[in-house]
């Protein structure tokens, strides 16, 4: 079956770049593809995100123009007319560390395009300082291993991480301290404080460096974003305390967590673990058999009932020594 490049549309293809996620997530020995979070993630929230960043109004032209670098620089394949392959990246701005990153996304019917895809993100995506190109790998996916050795990708040993999974079967209740309490965005959350809260918990303390008003009012625009799913735990005095937001993929029965944090002067309470337990008792709700983790903190989860299913590693061309500076 032949396929071609075509330009990605919005308007036409996000939701069908969406499905295909979905359809193919479980179509490997253990998925290699996003989960529809992500996806939703990218566009939604990174994207508006970064474009805003370090100013307090959000400068929602800066957002706008991530959003339309984002869209351009994504493209698909499609095979009599269905999606196939997909290749984006997931930092939409030409001066942030992390540009030079490929995703790619395929069928396992569609290995071949794997060549082709690789070139693409080397032609589009390569970073402006460095001319590197990243792209991270689990280990078990044999086939785009072999593409990236003849492309001349070299394996970085220090840059890894773990797929973790929790199975979701009895989960206890949460059990908060004394004068925290749980609730969602769907019941009267304000979204100033939930993204102080946002950036609190990823310690910054500037609100320049927070998410803009505008970057949480599109995440909220995204088609699997549910504010019923989006958690906050408030302090006593009504302080937004941990946060997070989970998804679910009904197709999979998967549930996904992104992100989870607790503001600094708040932790070592049990908030995380307690706001955890809530998330996945909502996944459960809703269906989830399992909950996917990638690139968190190992220890937490492992302690909270997290399996740890396999590595996996960055693979460059180039060294990317702009990577060494963290900006978001």
């Amino acid at each position: 079956m032949t396929s071609k490049r075509v330009p990605y549309s919005p308007d036409r293809d996000f939701l069908r770049v969406r499905d295909f996620l979905a359809d193919t997530y479980a179509l490997f020995d253990a998925p290699v593809n996003w989960g529809i979070e992500r996806w939703n993630y990218a566009r939604y929230f990174v994207a508006p995100m970064l474009g805003a960043y370090g100013t307090e109004d959000g400068r929602p032209q800066g957002s706008l123009d991530a959003i339309a670098l984002w869209e351009d620089l994504t493209a698909i394949w499609e095979a009599d007319g269905e999606v196939v392959g997909v290749a984006t990246i997931e930092h939409p701005d030409l001066t942030h560390p992390g540009f030079g990153e490929i995703f790619v996304q395929r069928q396992p019917g569609h290995i071949e395009l794997l060549d082709e895809m690789l070139a693409y993100g080397e032609q589009r995506y390569a970073n402006p300082e460095t001319g590197a190109s990243w792209i991270f790998v689990w280990e078990d996916d044999e086939p785009l291993i072999d593409v990236l050795q003849r492309r001349g990708y070299v394996r970085n040993e220090e840059r890894s991480s773990s797929h973790l999974e929790y199975a979701i079967a009895d989960v206890p209740e949460p059990e908060f301290p004394d004068g925290f309490t749980v609730r969602s965005m769907a019941e009267g959350g304000d979204i100033d404080k939930r993204r102080e809260i946002f950036g609190r918990s990823f310690n910054h303390k500037d609100p320049r460096e927070w998410p803009s008003r505008f970057a949480y009012e599109e995440l909220m625009r995204a088609p699997d974003y549910h504010p019923e799913n989006d958690m906050i735990v408030l302090a006593p005095d009504g302080t937004y305390a941990a946060c997070c937001i989970v998804w679910y993929d009904s197709a999979n029965r998967v549930g996904h967590l992104e992100p989870l944090g607790t503001r600094p002067e708040y932790r070592k309470r049990g908030l995380a673990r307690a706001l955890l337990l809530h998330a996945v008792r909502r996944l459960k709700e809703l269906g989830a058999e399992r909950m996917p983790m990638t690139g968190g903190f190992d220890p937490f989860y492992e302690a909270f009932g997290f399996r740890k299913v396999r590595t996996g590693h960055v693979w460059e061309k180039g060294r990317p020594e702009s990577q060494t500076q963290e900006k978001a």
